[in-house]
């Protein structure tokens, strides 16, 4: 029953949007024009409230493209083939998986550099404990914490073995950061 409510508020949401339909997953507060913003609880950005991960309500090959920033770290690793599975079966050919996340080599070599941090005088232990584990504070519930860690090389690797090709691969710099600590990358579904 909650699949079927949830397939007809998907339906009834992207109705005129017509063939080129994108996903913000995990949106949190931050919505994105043009884009179906899915949440798993409701947020001031979400359109849909739905699990991330779960995406049958929505019909194979339908969407071009998925975006998620900053949510595909809080993925346990033994999830994530499914998961992205998952996003291939959605996606069109030629739709597009782009998401940014914490890249493991950049946050250990500026701590090990004491390079400039965010907001101390050098990037410090708790600056790669924050991105390697999430902020871990008290009004933060448990899946905001982060779930494994990635480098370009290991976010390729998983990419490709799930039938996407890899389009786009470097480091960004993300908001307030000194430093390009967030690895972009989109990966193209060719089959």
């Amino acid at each position: 029953r909650k699949n079927i409510i949830l397939r007809r508020q998907y339906i009834d949401f992207v109705k005129g949007m017509g063939p080129d339909i994108k996903l913000h997953l995990g949106c949190g507060d931050k919505k994105l024009k043009g884009y179906v913003n899915i949440d798993a609880v409701p947020t001031e950005g979400s359109d849909i409230v739905m699990d991330v991960v779960d995406l049958s309500v929505i019909p194979s090959n339908s969407i071009s493209e998925i975006f998620m920033k900053s949510v595909f770290e809080h993925f346990y690793r033994h999830e994530q083939d499914q998961i992205l599975r998952e996003y291939h079966r959605v996606l069109k050919k030629g739709g597009k998986l782009v998401l940014g996340i914490p890249d493991f080599d950049i946050a250990v070599g500026a701590y090990l550099r004491k390079e400039k941090g965010i907001v101390g005088d050098v990037f410090d232990l708790n600056h790669v404990r924050q991105y390697v584990f999430g902020e871990s504070v008290p009004e933060n519930p448990f899946y905001q914490l982060h779930k494994d860690i990635f480098n370009k090389e290991s976010i390729r690797l998983l990419l490709e073995k799930n039938g996407f090709v890899i389009e786009r691969l470097e480091n960004v710099f993300f908001e307030n950061q000194h430093l390009p600590l967030t690895i972009a990358v989109t990966g193209v579904k060719k089959i």
